[in-house]
């Protein structure tokens, strides 16, 4: 949620010259979509027409995504959200104005925003099912907590491992196996990168399975 509300802020700012308004977010397990904005559309009064309201943002973490696709996935539903809480009018649900915002943002940040994805065999699979992920609890020498969720092949956690403990000011690393939901929020990779957790007796330990000494 932190990630997604943290490129949602960025992006903002970058792209829409931080005039969207705050939106909720909310993390979907649903099998159909990457992500999706959602409205009501009210009308105001009888001769006013319609007005889009209760905006939601909603962002699938049931299938691991590579973290580009991930935040070009926020931007494209942030353009959807752009047009519509504006009250603006496009030829359909990826028409003329869609698209030159699209093609607008993609040259300004070198982004790789599409107007849809085509799932690969895995992440469809995934779509199904509950991936089993290698998570890192890592804890540094301050005292903080943090999570890294890096592809399960051996060869990429032993190497995470080494790396990290040499980039990292760490007390130890505590690796684990699980499917619990909780975990897809974060982007599976190799990247030096670890999320902080603000409260870390709210991770779900108890449905993780010790995997690496």
């Amino acid at each position: 949620m932190e990630y997604i509300q943290a490129h949602f802020d960025a992006y903002n700012r970058q792209y829409f010259g931080g005039q969207l308004p705050a939106i909720p977010i909310k993390l979907s397990h649903a099998k159909g979509f990457l992500g999706k904005v959602t409205f009501m559309r009210k009308r105001q009064g009888l001769f006013r027409g319609y007005r889009n309201e209760d905006f939601v943002l909603r962002i699938n973490v049931r299938i691991d995504l590579p973290e580009e696709l991930v935040q070009d996935t926020i931007l494209h539903e942030m353009i959807h959200y752009y047009i519509a809480v504006n009250q603006f009018q496009d030829t359909s649900t990826h028409g003329r104005l869609f698209r030159a915002e699209m093609a607008r943002i993609n040259k300004e940040g070198n982004r790789h925003i599409t107007i849809s994805h085509r799932l690969n065999e895995e992440q469809k699979a995934q779509a199904q099912i509950h991936k089993v992920r290698a998570v890192a609890i890592v804890h540094f020498s301050d005292g903080k907590t943090g999570v890294k969720v890096v592809p399960k092949q051996e060869k990429h956690i032993r190497y995470w491992h080494k790396m990290a403990q040499r980039r990292f000011p760490i007390e130890r690393i505590d690796w684990h196996m699980t499917d619990d939901p909780y975990f897809a929020q974060f982007p599976s990779s190799i990247a030096m990168k670890i999320f902080i957790i603000p409260k870390p007796e709210e991770l779900p330990v108890g449905n993780l399975t010790k995997s690496l000494e």
